[in-house]
C-alpha cells in the first residue's frame, strides 16, 4: 500500500515538474534577430516591420520579440534570404521581389506588372493556393525558411516624367530609373533603364541623368523629395499595383518556437495584412492629394495606347518566363485562374489586355 502511494506521488511530482518546465519554457523571452529591407522610418514601406515587432512584443507579454536590424546594420537587403536560410540570422522582413534573380517566380508574390492589388493578393492567400505556392517556391529551391505574408506597403504609380507622355512613341529613348520585370516591359517600348538608388532619384532628375522614374509608393516618393525635382506624375500604377511583405523565419528556428508562438506569429501577420491593406491605401491617397494640392504636381493618366503597349510587352515577357521557368508559369497561371483569367498562360493576349489595377488611389482633386 505504501509502495503504491509512493509510486503515485512520484508520478504526480514528475507530471507537475514537466508542466512547470513547459510553462517556464513558454514564458522565456525569445528574441529573433530580424534584418529588414526598408528602413523603419519610411512611411508604409518601413513602418509595417516596426508595427509587427511592437504587436508581437505586446501580445506575448514580452516573451517574443523581434530585434529589427535596419539596412546597413550588418545585413544588406539582398542578403536577407540567404542569411535566414543559413541560420546566420533568425528571421527577415522583406518583399520577395528582391530574390527574383535567384527565384524567377518571386516577383509574383511581391507585386508585378498588371498583377493583383492588395485585396486580390489577400483573397489569393486566404482562399486560393497562394500560401501553399509561396512556401513551395522556397522549398523547391531548398531554401530553409518558413514564409508568412505579413503586410502590404501600398501601390506604386505609373512613374514620374520630366515631359508629357502623349503616346507610346514618347517612351522611346527615355532614360528611366526602373528595375526588374517593369524594366523589361518598358525596354520593349524603347526606354533605357537606368540604375539609380531611390534616395538619389531627385538629384538624378535635377542633373538630367534620367528623364523618368519608377520609385516607390507616393508616400515614400514624397518623403524622398522627388516632387521637388519633377512635377509630372502618371497613373495607373501598372508596374506594381501592390507591395507584399513577407516574414521569413529560419526553418529550424521556426520548429523550436513551438505551437503557441507559431500561432501568435501567424495570427498577428494575418491581422497585419488586413490592417495595412486599408492603411496603405489611405496613406497613398493622402500623399497623392498633398502632391497635387501642396506641391504643384500634375497628376495625369497614361494614354490608352501606352497602357495597351505596356500590356502587350508584358504578355511577351510572360511567355518568355514561362518557357524559362515552369514554376513561374504555374504560379501566374494559378493567380490568373483565381482572378477569373485564362488558364493557358501561353495565350496571355487575353490576360495582358485586362484592365490595369488602379494605382494607390484615385486622382486627387483640389478642394
Amino acid at each position: 500500500m505504501r509502495s503504491a502511494f509512493v509510486s503515485a506521488f512520484v508520478s504526480q511530482s514528475l507530471l507537475l515538474a514537466g508542466l512547470l518546465n513547459a510553462s517556464a519554457a513558454s514564458s522565456e523571452t525569445v528574441t529573433l534577430v530580424t534584418p529588414v529591407v526598408y528602413g523603419t522610418h519610411l512611411p508604409g514601406l518601413g513602418t509595417p516591420a516596426r508595427d509587427l515587432a511592437r504587436a508581437l512584443k505586446e501580445r506575448s507579454g514580452g516573451a517574443l520579440q523581434l530585434d529589427l536590424k535596419e539596412p546597413g546594420e550588418g545585413t544588406a537587403p539582398h542578403e536577407i534570404l540567404d542569411k535566414v536560410s543559413d541560420g546566420k540570422v533568425d528571421a527577415g522582413f522583406a518583399t520577395a521581389g528582391f530574390w527574383a534573380a535567384k527565384l524567377p517566380a518571386a516577383s509574383l508574390f511581391a507585386g508585378f506588372p498588371f498583377g493583383p492589388d492588395a485585396k486580390g493578393y489577400l483573397a489569393w492567400f486566404n482562399r486560393g493556393h497562394g500560401r501553399a505556392l509561396y512556401q513551395e517556391m522556397y522549398d523547391q529551391a531548398e531554401i530553409k525558411v518558413r514564409v508568412i505574408p505579413c503586410g502590404f506597403g501600398g501601390a506604386e504609380t505609373g512613374g514620374w516624367f520630366a515631359k508629357e507622355i502623349a503616346s507610346k512613341e514618347d517612351i522611346d529613348g527615355l532614360r528611366m530609373r526602373i528595375f526588374g520585370l517593369g524594366a523589361r516591359v518598358v525596354s520593349r517600348l524603347g526606354a533605357v533603364p537606368v540604375l539609380v538608388p531611390g534616395s538619389n532619384v531627385a538629384d538624378a532628375f535635377k542633373k538630367n541623368e534620367i528623364e523618368a522614374a519608377e520609385v516607390y509608393t507616393p508616400s515614400v516618393d514624397r518623403a524622398l523629395g522627388v516632387q521637388d525635382a519633377v512635377k509630372r506624375l502618371y497613373l495607373p500604377g501598372w508596374f506594381q499595383p501592390a507591395t507584399v511583405f513577407e516574414l521569413l523565419i529560419n526553418q529550424d528556428r521556426w520548429a523550436v518556437l513551438g505551437p503557441e508562438r507559431q500561432s501568435l506569429i501567424e495570427t498577428t501577420c494575418g491581422e497585419m495584412l488586413q490592417r495595412t491593406l486599408s492603411e496603405a491605401a489611405n496613406l497613398q491617397a493622402a500623399a497623392l492629394a498633398a502632391m497635387a494640392n501642396q506641391d504643384g504636381v500634375l497628376i495625369e493618366t497614361l494614354p490608352n495606347d501606352v497602357i495597351e503597349a505596356l500590356r502587350a510587352a508584358w504578355g511577351e515577357i510572360v511567355r518568355e518566363e514561362g518557357v524559362r521557368d515552369y514554376f513561374f508559369k504555374e504560379v501566374l497561371e494559378d493567380i490568373e485562374t483565381f482572378r477569373g483569367g485564362k488558364q493557358d498562360v501561353d495565350a496571355m493576349e487575353g490576360s495582358a489586355s485586362r484592365q490595369a489595377e488602379p494605382a494607390a488611389a484615385a486622382k486627387p482633386t483640389t478642394p
